[in-house]
């Protein structure tokens, strides 16, 4: 119930089964921010109007999970 009456989905977090690596992608009114704490450990904000967000997303997906076939996955609304 309580999830129905939330607002929007602003930030996921994605963790693999062993919780040693994560991505969080934020997502703002005109920005994204990735986060990588894993094989690379920075912070990335990139504008959503040009097409570069959703290729740095799958460039820090398939460098922090290459091989995860099961993932953590969790979810916070406004």
């Amino acid at each position: 119930r309580r999830s129905a009456k939330a607002g929007p989905v602003t930030k996921v977090t994605l963790l693999t089964r062993k919780k040693d690596r994560q991505l969080t992608i934020e997502r703002g009114t005109a920005a994204v921010v990735i986060d990588e704490r894993g094989f690379y450990t920075g912070q990335i904000s990139l504008n959503l109007s040009d097409g570069q967000a959703k290729h740095a997303l799958l460039q820090a997906f398939k460098r922090e999970f290459p091989r995860s076939h099961q993932l953590y996955l969790h979810q916070e609304k406004d």
